[in-house]
């Protein structure tokens, strides 16, 4: 499955935005402006929890010393821009890099299959989310992945036509076999104001996830 090429992130905040205000009629300026302040306020809190869980760490964690994800995003509608608040680390590089994102000539991005080892926790370290060797498909739908994965997976650009396009991914080249990969992100990346459930624990809502990957295979 193929989708039209678009900046995750832009597509992130926007439906943070019409999700709170999508039971409302007669929208108006001041509405989205509103949804966008509570989001920045929202993402603050959620930093300060993340920089505090990331203060604590020590070298046997697998975050320690993280990079901190620096790529702005515009907030039209209050003129403002913020970090998207991810934190990330490469614990191992791939052991085999064949594997190649794609763009179509006419803009659409190839979406991954994997098969792969991942966890999900709270900050608290409460185990969330866990799968070893089940496989992923990115185009279609499932209920565990979210942008986070797509953060975490797809490279910072892909070339295309001589041309780089911009994807925003955490990685330059984006995740491959043998990647072992680490990253907290705010809850909007992954589940926002939903409780999640299914997973080896219910997920509280508006909660910061720590994903760690493992990449075993990666096809199209």
């Amino acid at each position: 499955m193929k989708k039209l090429f678009k900046t995750f992130v832009i597509l992130a905040l926007g439906s943070f935005v019409l999700a709170s205000c999508n039971d409302k009629t007669d929208i108006d300026l001041g509405q989205y402006e509103e949804e966008e302040r509570k989001f920045v306020a929202a993402l603050a809190a959620e930093k300060v929890k993340i920089e505090n869980y990331l203060a604590n760490l020590t070298e046997e964690d697998a975050l320690y010393e993280a990079e901190e994800d620096t790529v702005l995003v515009p907030l039209q509608f209050i003129n403002d821009e913020v970090t998207r608040g991810m934190w990330y680390k490469v614990i191992t590089p791939p052991t085999d890099d064949s594997y190649e994102y794609k763009i179509s000539g006419s803009g659409y991005l190839t979406y991954p299959k994997v098969k792969l080892n991942y966890t999900a926790k709270l900050l608290d370290g409460t185990l969330v989310e866990s799968a070893e060797g089940e496989n992923y498909d990115f185009g279609s739908q499932s209920a565990v992945i979210n942008y986070a994965w797509l953060y975490s997976f797809f490279p910072y650009s892909i070339r295309i036509n001589s041309e780089d396009r911009v994807i925003s991914g955490l990685t330059e080249d984006g995740l491959k076999v043998g990647s072992k990969f680490v990253v907290v992100v705010p809850s909007y990346l992954a589940y926002g104001s939903v409780v999640k459930t299914g997973g080896v624990e219910d997920i509280p809502a508006n909660s910061p996830l720590v994903y760690e990957f493992e990449v075993l295979q990666i096809g199209d």
